[in-house]
């Protein structure tokens, strides 16, 4: 070890109290954390455990949800493809998927391309709630997966278009790239991806497939905490979903820390022999190409501070910014802190004083998911990383508090900064979230007093976006509830709907517990309300369903008998 990756080492000595204060504080299972440094793994440590009994320590083995971090394995698959020429990054999705054709905008089906799926531009809103239901259950069919987008709102409310205009968030867009590497070569995603990618790295520990995990005893499963204090595995039979390629492309992997120090590796290799011709790849069969390509910014991200408004921008399936910035964590799962309301990651910029030295490139991603965030920090420049990863998440995100602390760590940024206040203020705020933001405003809006309907009027299926997508509404089994929904025919994703006004029902309830088992992706109570049209003879013809925030709720027609 020479001097400078030992001083490195006391370095991360000295933090291991910090995160160990950060476990505590964002009260998640485990978390587990690994370094690179010029290339070399200098790090690797594990704490807490990788169960909600709190009975089997966590490892570097221990294979966690990466979420959105599955992108970049999506990417390289392209850049696989695109180096054997048969793709092209400008390629236009309807060339490979002719089906795809948004109804919003025509510009999308004709020009579209697989940069613009994998920036995220195309201006389509993100189908999340129809794609992923209560419980975690995959809601929708793969082959549903395009008549669904091509129904999806291209626009705001004033008819203004945003393709290429705007930038928003959008897994199901990601997920057809997946299905156009699946037309051009003949595999399934998942099989692609395991032959051309994870073999020649080694990457045993990463799965794409549900046999990749089932018999496997060391997973790190997501988890809660209930108001008893113990912890609860949240369920996650769905995931891998190599049944669904999209989904499992734009967030459905699983990994562990050495697999995916090792995968950080072998992109810095790769992209630093694009970038350096005199630079001989040191990674044996190093499959990845295009990472040059792949890993640069397409959509820039406005800095939310004038002070340290260093380039920040949105590449494919990675996320650029220069230190020092403010934009550092963006993709965290510490949203509450940083908002509009409190923006106190302000107060947390780290390397203020190393602000006037040359460029310091970082990219990187954060993947989210119920229960488990994991997050992933490379630096071109010194062949380093940072990787980490969590089994909870319900105050906060551990993982990227401690990807702060080790970044830190690691480039010996000035001033020293406290990120546990940071976390602890993250935490209050995840500690009164579903009360003041869900709860307390769906409390204030239900009205018990309106009469109430004979509930038989409401049974049947009902039917909508572009006829691939169905809720069906029982009588239900459950205790204190006569009504239940089930979305798409999964009969795991059923919640018993409650009565919220006349001919409207909620399929959530005030229960904190179970809201956090639900796991029901939603940002507000207004999409967990169904309102039924009820017609002149009294019979229930459909439904209106507020799915997304910022679309106008979608009808949803009843099938006749």
């Amino acid at each position: 070890m020479d001097q400078e990756q030992d001083a490195a080492l006391q370095r991360f000595l000295s933090c291991l109290p910090h995160i160990h204060q950060i476990h505590s504080i964002c009260q998640t299972p485990s978390i587990t954390f690994g370094v690179i440094h010029s290339g070399h793994v200098i790090l690797k440590k594990s704490i807490g455990h990788r169960d909600s009994g709190l009975t089997l320590p966590a490892n570097e083995d221990s294979m966690y949800m990466i979420g959105s971090c599955s992108k970049m394995f999506t990417t390289a698959a392209v850049g696989i493809l695109v180096d054997e020429g048969k793709l092209s990054w400008t390629d236009p999705i309807q060339k490979h998927l002719p089906e795809f054709n948004p109804e919003g905008d025509p510009r999308i089906g004709r020009e579209a391309d697989i940069i613009d799926c994998l920036r995220h531009s195309t201006g389509l809103a993100s189908p999340t709630m129809l794609t992923v239901g209560p419980r975690g259950t995959v809601a929708s069919n793969e082959e549903d997966l395009i008549p669904i987008l091509n129904v999806m709102p291209s626009a705001h409310a004033n008819g203004e278009q945003r393709f290429n205009r705007e930038w928003i968030y959008n897994n199901a867009v990601v997920g057809l790239v997946a299905l156009i590497v699946e037309r051009i070569t003949g595999q399934r995603f998942a099989d692609f991806v395991r032959e051309r990618i994870l073999e020649p790295l080694g990457l045993n520990r990463t799965a794409m497939t549900r046999s990749d995990v089932e018999n496997d005893g060391n997973v790190a499963v997501p988890c809660t905490k209930l108001s008893n204090g113990q912890f609860c595995q949240l369920l996650d039979i769905s995931w891998p979903c190599e049944g669904h390629s999209p989904l499992l492309a734009g967030m459905g992997m699983r990994s562990s820390l050495n697999d995916m120090l090792t995968w950080c590796i072998a992109v810095l290799d790769a992209e630093r022999s694009e970038n350096d011709p005199e630079y001989q790849r040191s990674v044996p069969n190093n499959p990845l190409k295009q990472m040059t390509r792949v890993r640069r910014g397409y959509w820039a991200r406005p800095s939310d501070d004038p002070e340290f408004s260093k380039a920040a921008a949105y590449g494919m399936g990675w996320f650029r910014v220069e230190l020092p910035s403010s934009m550092l964590g963006s993709f965290s799962g510490n949203s509450l802190s940083q908002s509009k309301e409190h923006r106190l990651h302000l107060q947390y910029i780290l390397g203020k004083e190393n602000a006037a030295a040359a460029p310091f490139p970082t990219v990187g991603h954060t993947g989210g998911m119920r229960g488990s965030i994991f997050s992933v920090y490379t630096f071109p420049n010194t062949q380093s990383a940072v990787v980490t990863a969590t089994n909870g998440r319900d105050l906060g995100d551990a993982s990227d508090f401690t990807a702060q602390l080790l970044i830190q760590a690691l480039f010996d940024l000035k001033p020293l900064v406290d990120l546990r206040s940071w976390a602890e203020k993250e935490a209050e705020l995840a500690a009164t979230q579903y009360r003041e933001y869900i709860e307390r405003p769906w409390e204030e809006n239900r009205r018990l007093d309106d009469p109430e309907r004979d509930c038989m009027i409401y049974v049947g299926d009902y039917r909508g976006f572009n006829d691939r997508f169905t809720l069906s509404i029982a009588m239900s089994d459950l205790p204190s509830t006569s009504l239940s929904v089930v979305f798409n025919h999964r009969l795991a994703s059923e919640c018993p709907l409650v009565f919220y006004q006349t001919d409207v029902y909620s399929f959530f309830q005030p229960d904190e517990d179970y809201s956090k088992m639900q796991a029901i992706i939603a940002k507000e109570y207004k999409q967990m309300l169904l309102k039924f049209r009820v017609d002149e003879g009294g019979r229930a013809d459909g439904l209106w369903w507020q799915w997304d925030t910022e679309a106008e709720p979608a009808w949803l027609g009843k099938l006749a008998k």
